[in-house]
């Protein structure tokens, strides 16, 4: 399966972009940073919080500023979503 722009992606944020997707998937909300670390086996809670962003900033996801369990891979419409 190939990404939005799967260039513009480094292995690492690739790992993370199908954890939020799977995520998804399986439960029908984001996950936490804690989430993604204890799946990816890390303890840089910093390390994932950045490419979470960074994921946001490249436009492979979109979130609701302010609010938590939010990031989501681009075209994963929540109830909010008009």
């Amino acid at each position: 399966m190939l990404f939005r722009s799967d260039l513009s992606m480094t292995p690492r944020q690739k790992e993370v972009y199908m954890v939020i997707q799977e995520f998804w998937n399986k439960y029908g909300y984001g996950p936490t940073v804690d989430d993604v670390m204890y799946v990816l086996n890390t303890k840089g809670r910093g390390s994932v919080h950045r490419m979470m962003k960074r994921l946001v900033e490249l436009g492979h996801c979109n979130h609701l500023p302010e609010k938590a369990r939010t990031v989501r891979p681009k075209g994963v419409r929540m109830f909010h979503d008009s």
